[in-house]
């Protein structure tokens, strides 16, 4: 997901474990026996990883490795198993843009305006592109081209071994939305209102939906439609022509999932949707009590996302509540091998038992762009 800033108003706020960890440290409440977690939640931490500032960007795992990029312009890669410290590569600003992994390279966007392109192994750089503009869109890769937008209002397409440029796609907005490509055509929204379906090839525009408001929203594609959403509504297009399907009233700027006919949201007004992705009809819905920005993803018959207090675990089928752990944020969790990770406003990353033996599922994984990493199995 695209996103800039740790909150709102730039603000990091403090979780309550972070806020007692001040204070046991200042000598405010030593020796008073406080825990910092419950025991639920320190037998559901595997690791922590602590960074120098919030994480909004989403890990990816990739051959045992975990890759995220941090507020204090860093991009990490750790040991999945054991949150340990492989390499670190800095960059002049946040990295809210989430690393995608292909053939051996990491491709993350950062809000110095810059593409790199950086050994999976190493952190070695092999190449960097410039934009005109910070870079909170995170990077597709298909085919050997790397798709990523900007907020210098274009949509680039780069050869991924040179980062020579393929070809440009200008809108009239920022572009924070992350491309998702399918059968040869990108699907990309802009904060001109605007979702893009341009051929993957050329760049040139094959059809536009003009949405209520700006799209920030990453789309996803199932089934021959596309699911995004906007600052007015969520929407469900024909893939094909633009044509709308159906609608809902939800300001969206999460990246939708679609699992077994059902499709997975949170909304900006605290809720997350489970809706029927033929007729939007509501199966069920989860309501938190803060702004939703993080991007659900299923696995083994949960659904896992991130509020700003909490990571939560509900069962797919009815909503119910599985788990809860108090560390959110706006970071996008991925489920691999029973494991949960997840970014946090508290600086840490974290890997948490899922309490199911799984991985993530849905259209974004299919698609690769859950956790933005190129092992796509399109259907």
């Amino acid at each position: 997901m695209a996103y800039h800033g740790p909150l709102g108003d730039g603000t990091v706020l403090p979780t309550r474990r972070t806020v007692l960890k001040s204070a046991l440290s200042a000598g405010i409440i030593g020796g008073i026996g406080v825990s910092f977690a419950t025991a639920e939640e320190t037998e559901r931490q595997q690791w922590a990883f602590e960074t120098d500032n919030a994480i909004a960007s989403s890990p990816t795992i990739v051959d045992n490795t975990a890759f995220v990029g941090g507020a204090d312009g860093t991009l990490y890669a750790l040991d999945a198993a054991t949150g340990d410290k492989l390499w670190t590569f800095e960059t002049n600003a946040y990295v809210f843009s989430s690393p995608t992994v292909a053939d051996g390279t990491v491709f993350v966007g950062s809000d110095d305006a810059t593409v790199y392109a950086l050994d999976a192994a190493t952190g070695a750089t092999e190449w960097t592109v410039e934009t005109g503009d910070r870079i909170g869109s995170s990077p597709t890769v298909v085919d050997g081209t790397v798709y990523v937008g900007s907020n210098d209002t274009n949509v680039y397409a780069l050869d991924a071994d040179t980062g020579q440029k393929e070809w440009t796609a200008t809108t009239d907005g920022y572009v924070t939305s992350s491309p998702t490509v399918v059968d040869g055509t990108v699907y990309v929204g802009s904060n001109d209102a605007t979702l893009y379906a341009l051929n993957a090839t050329t760049g040139k525009t094959e059809w536009t939906f003009e949405a209520n408001g700006k799209v920030e929203s990453s789309p996803t594609v199932a089934n021959g439609t596309v699911f995004v959403g906007g600052w007015e509504s969520f929407y469900a297009l024909d893939a094909d022509t633009g044509e709308q399907q159906w609608t809902l009233d939800a300001t969206v700027v999460s990246s939708p999932t679609v699992a077994d006919g059902t499709v997975f949201v949170t909304g900006a007004g605290g809720s997350l949707y489970a809706l029927s992705a033929a007729t939007g009809k509501k199966e069920w819905t989860f309501r938190t009590k803060s702004s939703l920005r993080s991007s659900p993803t299923v696995a083994g018959g949960i659904v896992v996302f991130e509020s700003l207090r909490n990571v939560y675990a509900l069962d797919v089928a009815t909503g119910a509540q599985q788990w809860a752990f108090e560390s959110g944020g706006r970071s996008s969790p991925t489920v691999v091998d029973g494991t949960v990770y997840v970014g946090s406003e508290d600086t840490n990353i974290y890997a948490l038992r899922a309490g199911v033996n799984a991985e993530s599922e849905g259209s974004r994984v299919r698609l690769g762009t859950l956790g933005h990493h190129s092992k796509r199995r399109v259907e």
